[in-house]
């Protein structure tokens, strides 16, 4: 889905998700970046993002996307008191309750990841109400696939998945990287393999459930399920159910 017109989206912040996001919002939207000062603006100059300064920005009737760190949100809530169309946070472990403070027609909480600026991010979100709800998915879905929440209390265990999943499987595709790196395989080769790897069981798990999938590959005494052994035994299972914990600060 696309947006008909170029409405305008200001993005506050200028880190890696307001990157990500600005890359994939500029062709279908009028967008602008809001910063603080000049550091790291060169980026969204580069990619012909236009940009400017809070001194000079109003969020009156506006399309607000909160981008910055979570901590910078009361340092800044004086400045943004003007009336919004819709505010939509990336600011994790901000409920909307705490977002209320700013004044919106609609208040919205979302998790993407990097993959936005492929267009290929896993968001998770929830509404403050109804209003403009047309609207906000269409601005989602423009940088990925979107899951709205029945409640909010389930959002920080779906932000696992769709924001901090990324850096898990990143260890994993490092890892069995390396792992062909120490029996031979030239380092292009492995990271090559990988990634079709990759992009293979994206179709896999697409249209089979993962149990399923692994039942297919393991045969009796062969030699994946030998490898499945190894990874049982070292507790890589159980060592996601921590990471998640962890994430979620359990």
């Amino acid at each position: 889905m696309r947006a008909k017109n170029k409405s305008e989206i200001y993005i506050l912040g200028n880190g890696a998700m307001a990157k990500a996001l600005a890359l994939a919002l500029k062709d279908d939207y009028e967008l602008y970046v809001v910063a603080r000062n000049t550091s790291n603006l060169s980026f969204f100059k580069q990619n012909n993002i236009k940009t400017m300064f809070y001194d000079e920005f109003d969020m009156s009737g506006k399309t607000v996307i909160l981008a910055f760190k979570p901590y910078v949100l009361k340092l800044m809530k004086d400045s943004l008191q003007a009336r919004a169309r819709i505010v939509i946070s990336v600011l994790a472990g901000i409920s909307l309750d705490e977002l209320s403070v700013l004044n919106a027609d609609n208040i919205v909480r979302i998790m993407p990841n990097i993959a936005a600026k492929y267009k290929a991010s896993t968001t998770t979100f929830i509404r403050q109400n109804e209003l403009y709800k047309d609207e906000i998915l269409e601005l989602i879905q423009s940088f990925g696939d979107a899951f709205e929440l029945e409640k909010e209390e389930l959002f920080d265990a779906a932000m696992v998945i769709s924001g901090c999943a990324p850096a898990f499987l990143s260890i994993i595709a490092e890892s069995m990287a390396n792992a062909a790196l120490c029996e031979g395989l030239t380092n292009k080769l492995s990271y090559d393999l990988v990634k079709s790897l990759f992009k293979g069981y994206h179709n896999l798990l697409s249209n089979e459930h993962p149990a399923l999938i692994k039942e297919q590959i393991c045969s009796p005494a062969g030699v994946t399920i030998k490898g499945v052994k190894a990874l049982e035994e070292e507790g890589v299972r159980a060592a996601f159910f921590k990471a998640f914990a962890a994430s979620l600060g359990k």
